[in-house]
């Protein structure tokens, strides 16, 4: 494992270092997901499974209408 120190600016932009986006083919534009494990903090250059799923899930409620608290609020079904 590696370390590279980063500086924060003012606006909190942060600066990969050039290694680190060309062995991980990142480039203007690419999504990266940044996880808060505690104070500990995972950048990851991939949008991770559960946030496709979770668009995915949004998307089907749109289509019919429903929101997250009209969700919570339907009875749960029974496996058949």
């Amino acid at each position: 494992m590696r370390s590279y120190p980063v500086r924060v600016t003012r606006r909190g932009v942060i600066t990969l270092p050039a290694p680190v986006r060309r062995s991980l083919a990142i480039r203007e534009g690419s999504i990266l997901t940044l996880l808060d494990l505690d104070g500990a903090l995972v950048l990851v250059p991939r949008i991770l499974e559960t946030d496709r799923l979770a668009d995915r899930l949004a998307a089907q409620w749109r289509a019919q209408s429903i929101d997250l608290e009209t969700y919570v609020e339907q009875p749960a079904r029974d496996p058949e």
